[in-house]
């Protein structure tokens, strides 16, 4: 996955559940687990939809 691949699925996930931010920001901390070489790049473009901070604790605890 290159970043311009990895950017659209973070846009795509960013709208999970009609942009609910608690899903979004299980799915993004999942996305940057899986792939941490594009943690930065979620972090930055959940700022960018949400204007919070991504952050593991703050996550909904979805198993």
């Amino acid at each position: 996955m290159d970043n311009h691949e990895a950017k659209t699925v973070l846009e795509i996930l960013a709208t999970a559940d009609g942009g609910c931010e608690f899903c979004a920001r299980e799915l993004f901390n999942r996305f940057a687990e899986r792939f941490p070489e594009f943690s930065e790049l979620a972090e930055s473009i959940f700022r960018e939809k949400f204007g919070k901070e991504l952050n593991k604790e703050a996550s909904g605890g979805l198993a």
